[in-house]
């Protein structure tokens, strides 16, 4: 779910005052209005930068589905119907390999697909994957699989 700043600002707000009620055991008219409203805004200002701060580190994970970038290999597939999705790639592949993610090209102007991806393929023998998926079938279309060439900076 995605958080606005708006809407951290009002959240940050709302905690604040509950917290600030919370934690001093004098009635709200012992204070006087500067100090609550002093209070209220250092909140409403801290609280969203430090959760804009952690909403752009990169989260540390210890899950499996991280993986290094040692063990990624991104292969060229060429010759998919123009009508395949993502989901429909990555499964077809993930019935035999591990894929990390599959990115599938698109005319600019058109948003049509192009018949062409690339898929990232974790801790596999790239030869062996090639030789396994290289002129298989996949809805009515013969792939070409081949190694991905490195961009050329331009």
């Amino acid at each position: 779910m995605k958080v606005s700043l708006m809407q951290c600002v009002l959240i940050s707000l709302v905690l604040a005052l509950v917290g600030f009620l919370f934690t001093h055991q004098f009635p709200l008219d012992a204070y006087t209005p500067a100090v609550v409203a002093g209070s209220l805004l250092v909140s409403g200002i801290v609280t969203p930068w430090i959760a804009s701060l952690l909403a752009t580190s990169k989260p540390v994970s210890s899950s499996s589905d991280t993986v290094m970038d040692d063990n990624v290999s991104t292969l060229y597939v060429g010759n998919l119907p123009y009508k395949a999705n993502e989901d429909a790639v990555k499964a077809y592949f993930e019935n035999h390999i591990r894929v990390q993610s599959v990115r599938l090209m698109k005319d600019k102007k058109t948003g049509k697909r192009k018949g062409y991806g690339f898929i990232e393929v974790v801790d596999g023998d790239v030869d062996a994957i090639i030789g396994q998926f290289n002129d298989s079938v996949f809805q009515d279309r013969t792939l070409k699989v081949r190694p991905a060439k490195d961009k050329v900076p331009g």
